[in-house]
């Protein structure tokens, strides 16, 4: 009895270790505050202008791409897909085949557009779980038709997001051409002093001041610049959802 009863203290003791190390490190992952960095819409100048500026500070991106316009003009080709993911370490994700605005479509063109483009993806070998909304729309007609094919989906709203995330909502800061890098780096502050576990900084392009989502090279390196020397983790959203979720 005398055996047992000691037995008993020493699992108790146990658990209660246990408790205090889970809690501890559950904290520690809330506090850090990582960041994912998403390019929409396969702009020529992501290649051009982006790609070196990552690479200068060892950074992953997101590629967001509508398969069926790659290799038309201005846009990236296959080569340039396949080179920033298998030799630059970026993800790609879905988009839709021509980015259509989802809502306006039936069901049938609606599950065309999302398994196509994930079958397209698929059969190159490229990422295919992470899905971005095309023009931000969705209904929840739409959003279970995606859920069929990707595991994560990027929506167009800037939610503060806490750990756990929401792999089905996750939100993002778009920059938009009248903004500059002060804007970007005031939200990634933001989110560091509100302990966000994830902070999304998104663009379109570089260096077109006609279009409404550009960013030019000088306000990018600025913001790259920033977060290296917070010394703040860029990732992709598919490892955001599996070390956040």
């Amino acid at each position: 009895m005398k055996f047992s009863h000691s037995k008993l203290i020493l699992v108790c003791l146990a658990l209660i270790l246990l408790t205090i190390s889970c809690s501890w490190e559950d904290s520690e992952w809330v506090e850090k505050t990582f960041i994912a960095i998403t390019f929409d819409d396969q702009h020529i100048s992501i290649y051009e202008t982006a790609l070196p500026l990552l690479n200068k500070f060892g950074m992953p991106g997101i590629n967001v791409i509508n398969t069926g316009r790659i290799g038309r003009p201005e846009l990236l080709n296959w080569e340039q897909v396949e080179e920033l993911e298998f030799q630059h370490g970026w993800e790609t994700a879905g988009h839709s085949l021509t980015h259509p605005n989802l809502p306006d479509l039936t069901y049938d063109e609606v599950f065309y557009q999302i398994e196509q483009d994930w079958l397209n993806l698929k059969e190159r070998g490229l990422s295919h779980e992470t899905f971005v909304l095309p023009r931000g729309h969705a209904t929840e007609r739409d959003y279970e038709i995606i859920s069929q094919f990707y595991r994560n989906i990027r929506n167009s709203r800037d939610l503060h997001m806490y750990y756990p995330i929401d792999r089905l909502n996750i939100g993002y800061f778009a920059y938009l051409t009248s903004y500059s890098a002060d804007d970007a780096i005031r939200r990634i502050t933001e989110g560091v002093i509100n302990k966000e576990a994830l902070v999304v900084i998104g663009f379109h392009r570089f260096g077109d001041p006609y279009h409404t989502h550009s960013c030019s090279a000088e306000d990018l390196f600025k913001i790259l610049q920033f977060i290296a020397d917070q010394r703040l983790e860029v990732i992709t959203l598919k490892e955001a959802a599996e070390l956040l979720n």
